[in-house]
């Protein structure tokens, strides 16, 4: 058998399988339960019964891959590539980043497991594609024919044109806590979802999760002025990293966050600020914006390159 992990910076996912094509016994478990990436891989086999029945894994980890050891960007733990294969996958070990690992699943994925977010005048299989996935962090990969490239995209700095009205308050609120300008990812993310609540609402102490915020938007002024401005920031980051990857195949996005985030009421909103650009309306017009349906883009992956081990 062989161990599929999706490691992100809170939620650590796992199943086995024994034919790369299908996975059982699926769990989900909390990494701040864990202090490595050994402890949480040991934790999830002797729960299912399955110390002695796995021998290699895949496993997808929030993390630049550059060199053995690996570190996770907004988690606070560290492993060695090869001293986790010499203690629990002597027969084969593969590690990616965890983008990365999704993004093998694009291929696979049927029609129905996948929302076209308006209108686009291009065909998905043409040209590069990326994928996307707004979560404890900002994930970007490139698919590139064949190859898939992992990338740290999500710590680029906001331009300063896109900061402007509510998102400068937000933005100076933010560089007078952390004493540097945003990222990204400081803003598109569950962290940054509830970072734009509390500014808006002056409220420090709110238990929202970020979940909830986006999900409150009929019920809640600044819930909705923060799915808004999300919307906003999100579609204008895309059409940053669609024209730098020349994405004509497509710019598709995955996880819980945009699933919630983006429905058919802000697709038009979506897209329109996705096409503005003064001298790229045209090719940003033909790149399909996608949404990956399904919960399980991790497996799927992981499921793809088992078939290497």
């Amino acid at each position: 058998m062989i161990l599929l992990a999706d490691i992100g910076a809170t939620n650590a996912r796992f199943c086995v399988t024994s034919d790369c094509y299908k996975y059982e016994h699926s769990e989900n478990l909390e990494v701040i339960d864990s202090s490595s990436v050994e402890e949480l891989c040991e934790k999830y086999l002797k729960r299912n019964e399955l110390t002695n029945r796995v021998s290699k894994a895949v496993i997808g980890v929030a993390a630049p891959i550059i060199k053995d050891e690996v570190s996770f960007v907004n988690a606070n733990i560290s492993f060695s590539i090869e001293g986790l294969k010499n203690q629990l996958f002597q027969e084969g070990l593969i590690v990616v980043n965890d983008l990365a690992l999704q993004a093998h699943a694009i291929k696979g994925l049927e029609k129905s497991e996948l929302s076209f977010v308006g209108i686009s005048k291009g065909q998905p299989e043409e040209g590069p594609k990326i994928l996307v996935s707004p979560g404890t962090g900002l994930g970007l990969a490139g698919i590139v024919g064949q190859q898939i490239v992992a990338t740290e995209a999500g710590h680029l700095n906001i331009p300063q044109r896109e900061i402007k009205n509510d998102l400068k308050r937000i933005s100076d609120s933010f560089i007078s806590k952390s004493k540097r300008a945003p990222t990204y990812e400081d803003f598109l993310s569950g962290k940054g979802i509830r970072f734009f609540y509390k500014v808006l609402s002056e409220d420090e102490g709110t238990n929202l999760s970020s979940k909830e915020i986006l999900e409150n938007k009929d019920l809640n002024e600044d819930c909705s002025k923060t799915k808004e401005l999300i919307v906003y920031l999100l579609a204008s980051y895309l059409r940053y990293v669609a024209l730098v990857w020349g994405s004509t195949g497509g710019v598709y996005l995955a996880g819980s966050i945009v699933n919630t985030l983006i429905t058919e009421e802000v697709y038009q909103t979506f897209r329109e600020t996705f096409e503005s650009s003064e001298t790229m309306q045209d090719l940003l017009k033909a790149i399909p914006l996608i949404l990956v349906t399904i919960d399980d883009i991790g497996f799927r992956g992981a499921l793809e390159l088992s078939k290497k081990l």
